[in-house]
């Protein structure tokens, strides 16, 4: 009898000592999901809702269950603490699995559910001061059917930068598209400068001349899905998918690469942004008419151009796979309909 009683004190013993881990556990889960809310370091709120039951659901069966197992060990038998003690030990496997969970970011990523692409939001707790950027990876192939394969990667705050640059223009009296596109363009340069690189890198790698250089960083832009941005609300007449109430009807250079949402100009501003960097003799050709945007580059090639300041500018159209250097829809080939709103040179 002595014996019985001995070893279910022991195991009240061990339960104290697991309940009083969980509740730390469960504790220090709060104070994470409460710093997580209020420096915004988990993008889909979800989680963190759904750590906060959790961690609430831990303390609530702790505090239920501690006090009957802790009463005189005559009314608990040893099978009954011991069935306690495997669900707290659950409790803590669990816990233990979350924490890992966030400090490796296998449950911070999302998928835009519009694109064909994955975006995720990475959080990297393994840096001072913690690292948090979009990263995606892009497969496609260039005009010559040639395979490609990089990382498009841009940092949070560079993408809260640039959007709140592009919602605090003020459109006036005097607008027009060629200066709005170079104030994006001057602000997200700097700010899309690791894709830059990663373009440059691979060009370095692969030996590419300039020709192929340019190819290689339109195919990848064209390969991208076409979504519609509009500063209005989207009709169920539009083009699917839209994305209305967008300030100006776009998203600027480093908002698009976090998003891979992107109609004609969004992806025009983009390309000019990168080639411009790289010191390509680029502009940005408008039609109202046709109520479209498209690129234009001064570049040794073949098919149709616009000549401006006595330079052949070959359009490239950015929404469409495959669309080659020189190549116009043929119900876009009325040259006069299209305006050079914008040269890097």
């Amino acid at each position: 009898m002595n014996i019985k009683r001995a070893f279910n004190t022991f195991l009240q013993f061990v339960y104290k000592l697991f309940a009083g881990v969980l509740t730390i556990a469960a504790i220090i889960l709060i104070i994470g999901v409460l710093i997580a809310f209020g420096f915004n370091l988990v993008h889909n709120k979800f989680i963190l809702y759904f750590l906060g039951a959790v961690a609430l659901f831990l303390l609530f069966y702790v505090r239920k269950n501690y006090n009957k197992i802790s009463e005189d060990e005559n009314k608990n038998t040893s099978f009954q603490i011991l069935k306690e003690l495997f669900k707290l030990s659950l409790g803590i496997f669990l816990f233990c699995f979350i924490v890992v969970s966030i400090g490796k970011g296998k449950i911070v990523n999302t998928t835009l559910e519009e694109t064909s692409e994955l975006v995720s939001l990475v959080i990297d707790s393994s840096k001072v001061p913690v690292q948090k950027y979009y990263k995606s990876t892009q497969t496609w192939r260039d005009f010559n059917r040639n395979t490609h394969r990089l990382p498009f990667k841009i940092d949070y705050s560079n993408v809260e930068t640039s959007k709140n640059n592009r919602e605090a223009f003020r459109i006036t009296n005097r607008f027009s598209w060629g200066p709005f596109y170079k104030y994006l363009a001057d602000n997200d340069k700097p700010l899309v400068e690791v894709l830059a690189q990663t373009f440059f890198n691979y060009q370095k790698e692969k030996q590419m001349n300039r020709l192929e250089f340019a190819e290689l960083i339109i195919t990848a832009i064209q390969d991208i899905p076409y979504n519609l941005i509009l500063h209005d609300v989207c009709k169920t007449t539009d083009v699917q998918p839209c994305y209305g109430n967008i300030h100006m009807g776009l998203h600027a250079p480093a908002e698009f690469i976090s998003n891979l949402r992107g109609d004609c100009d969004t992806r025009t501003v983009l390309l000019f942004t990168l080639l411009s960097r790289f010191n390509y003799d680029v502009a940005i050709l408008n039609s109202v008419e046709y109520r479209h945007s498209v690129l234009g580059l001064n570049i040794p090639a073949r098919g149709k151009f616009k000549r401006y300041n006595n330079k052949k500018y070959y359009f490239i159209e950015t929404t469409a796979k495959g669309c080659p250097i020189g190549y116009l829809d043929p119900q876009f080939t009325k040259i006069e309909f299209w305006n050079v709103v914008l040269t890097h040179q």
